[in-house]
């Protein structure tokens, strides 16, 4: 009698076993992940002014082959024309100093059509320069007496940095600022000094926009699950 009561206990606490086991494989987390669309409060309402004049950015160092400013003012004259209804202009400016993007009076010489203009403007450095990296394959089994040699391969680094100004051309006030800095690898030699700066104020525009009109930021959120 004694062996028959403790296989049924052996068998009920097997059976209970599986049970804890199943409901515990129910549980799910109490939480489920969503991206949601933050949208972003613009830095200015660029729509309350009737004109934006692109001037030339202060650079220090000219750029062999490529005419950075005229550049500049083209890219940004093009995007800023889907963004803003407005009138869209280029002038050259004479800076007097790197930090005359600060100077009210500087800006407020300077001949416009109209007093409610703005002056989207800056400051630029375009770097290039070739970097050594050490392949993969020649990390591997570089020990021992007879390690092959260390293979190397070239890089082209192409580095931009733009500090932008949005300025009001009636009092010279800065409405806007923000420093962009990228930078790209290229593994070609043949990679040209145009083409370089044009993938890198691709990224740029990206985050200027984004600061400057306010775009949608994807962000994930956590919901709580009612049981």
């Amino acid at each position: 009698m004694q062996k028959i009561k403790m296989k049924k206990n052996s068998g009920r606490l097997v059976a209970l076993a599986f049970s804890a086991l199943s409901l515990t494989s129910c549980v799910t987390d109490p939480t489920a992940k969503v991206k949601i669309e933050i949208p972003a409060a613009p830095a200015i309402n660029i729509a309350s002014f009737p004109e934006i004049t692109l001037t030339n950015f202060w650079q220090e160092k000219e750029i062999k082959d490529l005419n950075l400013n005229q550049e500049l003012m083209l890219y940004f004259k093009e995007e800023l024309r889907l963004q803003f209804k407005g009138k869209l202009s280029t002038k050259n400016i004479t800076w007097e100093n790197a930090e005359a993007a600060k100077n009210k009076d500087f800006w407020k010489q300077i001949p416009v059509e109209s007093k409610e203009t703005i002056f989207l403007t800056g400051k630029v450095q375009f770097t290039q320069e070739v970097r050594k990296a050490l392949l993969e394959k020649g990390i591997k089994n570089l020990d021992g007496p007879f390690a092959p040699p260390k293979a190397w391969a070239e890089r082209k680094n192409y580095a931009l940095k733009l500090d932008i100004y949005l300025i009001r051309a009636d009092s010279g006030e800065i409405l806007f600022q923000k420093d962009f800095q990228e930078s790209m690898n290229y593994e070609s030699q043949k990679q040209t000094t145009a083409f370089a700066f044009y993938d890198l104020m691709q990224r740029i525009k990206t985050k200027f926009l984004r600061a400057l009109l306010g775009s949608e930021k994807t962000q994930d959120r956590y919901l709580l699950l009612k049981s």
